[in-house]
């Protein structure tokens, strides 16, 4: 889309020329689906999840004995980045931004685990990045809550955790 045309669109729409857009493809993760990750985190005691929706993902954390950074804060902005004040990175991020969210947890050089839809294994732009990665593949389909609500009765596609710097005892494990 040409630059004017896009500014007098976000103009009708009501974005500000410099706001964060967040698209509404935010869920949250519950307790038990970060239950999963708990022997994989070996000394791992820090978790920055940079993805932002209600903040409930840190109250998850507390309650299974972990820190999490969690703010709501533009993740893909240089200026607002956290640095290294964390040990691991793991998030549920918008699946709008896939490859995008990839390459930005690469770019901290510090262990991840960030959760996908399970088919982008066939798509180009993380085939990649295949040498580098592991994958924790779930027992079972995972569901989700949205917006403080409850959780969602059944999720329509299955997951998997992306994983990188983990140590797994194999590049594919299953939960």
């Amino acid at each position: 889309m040409n630059t004017l045309l896009e500014s007098n669109l976000n103009n009708r729409l009501g974005y500000k020329k410099d706001a964060v857009k967040f698209k509404d493809d935010d869920y949250e993760t519950p307790r038990e689906i970060l239950q999963d990750l708990i022997p994989y985190l070996g000394h791992h005691r820090t978790i920055y999840d940079p993805f932002y929706c209600d903040g409930y993902v840190k109250q998850e954390w507390t309650e299974l004995g972990y820190f999490c950074i969690n703010e709501k804060k533009d993740a893909f902005n240089p200026k607002e980045r956290l640095t290294d004040n964390f040990d691991i990175i793991i998030t549920n991020p918008p699946f709008s931004c896939k490859e995008k969210v990839l390459k930005l947890c690469l770019s901290y050089k510090k262990p991840f685990m960030i959760l996908f839809p399970i088919d982008c294994l066939g798509s180009a732009w993380i085939r990649k990045y295949f040498d580098t990665l592991q994958f924790l593949i779930p027992k079972k389909r995972y569901n989700f809550y949205k917006k403080g609500q409850e959780k969602k009765s059944s999720c329509w596609f299955d997951t998997m955790w992306v994983c990188y710097d983990i140590n797994l005892p194999h590049k594919v494990v299953k939960l």
